[in-house]
């Protein structure tokens, strides 16, 4: 074989031996490359799953709703923020006594009928309905609702309504996903029972079954916010409504410092009709209606 042919023959074989090497680096190069990406990905795929922190599970939605709206303004309603969850040793002890609540007084003033979780109706009042923006009320009061918010418009306040009378079933079914809500978010159910009726009335226990109660908020409510909240309470709608209320007969049912006592959460969009004289008196006194009839046991 001459000279050339060998000089050419050895510059094939290098050829062959570097791309032979080259293959053989990148293969171990990305074999390298997946196990050093491999537990990363795991972790990623795994993040939805059980193991995943509490911060990135789901939680159901808040829902104050001493008045939960039910129809009208709350059909553009968006969806609620949810609810953070509860921290440790932070739920609500059960109460000591499981006594049912006494039978409401309904042989007394019709105004005056106290409906709470100490006083409950056995079974559903016999009402003459009226409506006012597509909410039944007792037809004694209607008329003085319709005062309220056209008095308020002359103001240049505009109001809607957003929860009015309330069937039994109606709370329960209310009351019993409220109950649901706490439980997802960890609590036992004695102590779900106890935060729910915070916010939502057990059925019987609601003034909502008198006909006499309507949640009435701003006109742009859900504008501004995804559910009725406490902040409610600084805005004009709600200052007029707590210094005017009474004029028609209404007062704000329950006050922020009066939780106690009441047993239901400062709701500021939550008020009850009880006759222009006991109204007066109530939100110049600064009293709840339990004090003012002196049930506050």
């Amino acid at each position: 074989m001459s000279r050339k042919k060998k000089l050419k023959s050895k510059y094939i074989f290098r050829r062959v031996l570097f791309v032979v090497l080259l293959l053989l680096l990148l293969g171990l190069g990305a074999l390298g490359l997946r196990e050093l990406l491999g537990p990363q990905e795991e972790e990623n795929s795994g993040s939805s799953g059980p193991g995943s922190s509490p911060a990135s599970q789901p939680e159901p939605p808040a829902t104050q709703t001493g008045g939960e709206p039910e129809g009208g303004l709350s059909q553009s309603r968006p969806e609620p923020l949810p609810e953070p969850e509860p921290e440790p040793g932070s739920q609500p002890e059960p109460p000591s006594s499981q006594e049912a609540p006494k039978p409401a007084d309904l042989d007394g003033d019709w105004n005056l009928v106290l409906i709470n979780p100490t006083h409950a109706i056995e079974k559903e009042l016999d009402i003459e309905f009226d409506e006012v923006q597509g909410y039944k009320f007792d037809k004694r009061i209607t008329g003085k609702i319709r005062e309220l918010i056209a008095a308020a418009k002359e103001d240049g306040i505009s109001l809607a309504i957003v929860s009015g009378y309330r069937t039994m079933d109606r709370s329960r079914l209310l009351y019993n996903n409220k109950i649901a809500e706490y439980k997802n978010m960890g609590y036992d159910d004695a102590a779900a029972r106890v935060a729910a009726a915070r916010w939502v009335a057990p059925p019987g226990t609601s003034e909502h079954h008198s006909g006499l109660a309507m949640d009435i908020v701003s006109a742009d409510y859900y504008t501004k916010y995804s559910d009725l909240v406490e902040a409610f309470e600084n805005d004009k709608e709600a200052i007029w409504l707590k210094d005017n209320c009474a004029r028609f007969g209404f007062i704000l049912r329950f006050p922020k410092d009066k939780t106690e006592i009441t047993g239901i959460n400062f709701e500021p969009w939550h008020f009850r009709y009880v006759g222009e004289e006991h109204a007066k008196k109530i939100m110049e006194q600064g009293l709840c209606l339990e004090e003012y009839l002196g049930e506050t046991d």
